[in-house]
């Protein structure tokens, strides 16, 4: 999965499998059920309203004078001094985001109360030129996210139950929970019929535009919400999403709540501080495979370079230091996007041997390394591991290795897949990223253990997410589950004569149910 932006993460991925040139039975009954469940939704959207409605998460009375579903003490702003790409208005019975990178709109009405005129959201946040404005109702009862960054933000608001689709690739405990229900997305790569099917089938689906800023996939997709978390200038930014995301779930106190935690515990993180800040510096190593050349990394991307600062450290000057080593590459970060930082490519040219010495002899006055080269199995990677790969050895006179300050970001993974929990949760936790970097880098332990190891010390992968430690009662495990109801933010009363009688009973969409069963017998 790939998270585009000025954070730009990359998790290497396995090479992909070859296509079936034939669904497979599992698959055709997962398309199946997918489509009935798309169908199913309206038909029977009434009477889940009125069991939502008994439970208060919904409510079809009409707001009077100033009463409102959304008072003013429990809304959510994006904060002027730091996320930039959104807005949240409100009105008594619907609310509107809007995102001005994908060019936007979303109406979110409170479930029970009548979608709002194109004049009615008009009134409150005009639709500016050449934007899209599509409508939901919340709090949504399914999503999937096409991220695994936006995953760690709904996972943080404890609303796992209303997620229908999770990638591969997630690592918390929900997520590998619900995957070993069959809950998994499939790939973009994969079956195009059923990854439509699934995706037209949640009431949800939170995506990221292209790395090129294409933004034509989530513009047609329906239920498409863009989610500009890593397009924001720096970690604080990126983790006020967390507000943007809540909107969709009426969960906007908890977010203030949490981010609140997040900007305190974030400034906290580089207290204890060395006197004289190590030197810094995030590298590579890309053997020569079909789509790259071998070859040695620096990378300098700005949110790497803006978490050595926070924590009081020195990011490597790249420039000045790989400066006239033969066939260097300057890129940015993130392509066309020169405020992601840079990366500094030098090509082996067939020579690894001469191409490593000409790199460290750059790097030699270097404190702290931070290791990002791949490995398939994290546990197996120690400090023999990182000579070899770079082609140095254990008597070198290098500062890093001399003082044993090399650095690596697997400490945490999800058991299932070995994913690195570093591709999900750092931006909705930015907190837990610099805590965890200052802690190795100043040898600092009363700092939370988080994300790097360093394997020149001999730490291990020590923090092994697994599907045992979710708690969550999920309905992708149990059809006979709803979520856990989440009450309207208003103080208008809920029920009267909207409620009675049996309506609160659930009713499941026969149908779907019926695949369901078959899906169990056969699979």
């Amino acid at each position: 999965a790939q998270v585009v932006g000025f954070q730009n993460l990359h998790r290497p991925h396995p090479p992909r499998r070859a296509l079936p040139a034939v669904m497979s039975c599992k698959s055709m009954l997962r398309a199946a059920f997918a489509t009935s469940l798309a169908a199913s939704r309206g038909a029977f959207a009434v009477v889940q309203d009125n069991a939502r409605i008994a439970a208060g998460e919904c409510s079809a009375t009409i707001p009077a004078g100033s009463q409102t579903y959304f008072p003013a003490q429990k809304q959510v702003h994006a904060d002027a001094m730091l996320a930039k790409l959104f807005t949240v208005t409100y009105a008594p019975t619907f609310k509107v985001l809007t995102d001005s990178l994908s060019k936007e709109q979303y109406v979110l009405t409170q479930c029970g109360q009548v979608q709002p005129s194109a004049a009615a959201v008009n009134a409150v946040e005009v639709l500016k030129t050449g934007y899209i404005r599509k409508h939901f109702g919340v709090p949504v009862q399914s999503s999937a996210a096409m991220s695994t960054t936006l995953l760690a933000f709904i996972d943080s608001l404890g609303v796992q139950d209303r997620v229908t689709l999770v990638d591969s690739y997630a690592t918390a405990p929900c997520w590998q929970k619900a995957l070993a229900c069959d809950a998994q997305m499939e790939s973009a790569y994969g079956n195009a019929t059923l990854h439509a099917e699934q995706l037209a089938g949640v009431d949800v689906v939170f995506m990221s535009c292209g790395t090129d800023g294409d933004c034509t996939k989530v513009n047609t997709q329906k239920n498409g919400v863009h989610v500009p978390s890593t397009q924001e200038a720096g970690p604080v930014e990126s983790a006020e999403y967390i507000k943007y995301i809540a909107a969709f779930f009426n969960l906007e106190p908890l977010a203030n709540e949490m981010f609140a935690s997040t900007q305190t515990s974030y400034a906290q993180a580089s207290s204890g501080k060395s006197a004289t800040p190590p030197l810094v510096a995030w590298i590579n190593y890309n053997p020569k495979s079909d789509w790259s050349a071998e070859s040695f990394v620096v990378s300098q991307a700005s949110y790497k370079t803006t978490m050595v600062t926070d924590v009081g450290a020195t990011s490597l000057n790249a420039t000045t230091a790989l400066a006239g080593i033969a066939g260097l590459k300057v890129t940015d970060a993130v392509t066309g996007k020169p405020a992601s930082g840079k990366t500094y490519t030098i090509p082996t040219n067939e020579d690894k041997a001469a191409a490593s010495a000409a790199f460290f002899k750059a790097l030699e006055g270097v404190d702290v390394i931070v290791d990002e080269v791949y490995a398939p199995d994290p546990t197996t990677y120690n400090f023999e591991s990182f000579l070899s790969t770079y082609g140095l050895t254990s008597s070198s006179d290098l500062k890093f290795v001399k003082n044993k300050m090399v650095l690596r970001i697997d400490r945490t993974m999800g058991e299932a897949m070995k994913s690195l929990d570093w591709y999900e949760s750092r931006i909705a936790k930015p907190e837990w990223a610099i805590e965890g970097l200052a802690r190795v880098v100043h040898e600092d332990t009363s700092k939370r253990a988080k994300y790097f190891r360093n394997v020149a010390k001999d730490e291990t992968v020590d923090q092994v997410l697994k599907a045992a430690g979710c708690t969550k009662a999920l309905p992708v495990c149990d059809a006979l589950i709803d979520p856990v109801p989440i009450k309207t933010l208003g103080e208008i009363k809920v029920g009267g004569t909207e409620v009675a009688g049996a309506e609160a009973l659930r009713v499941v969409p026969l149908v779907a149910l019926a695949v369901a069963v078959l899906w169990a017998a056969v699979v």
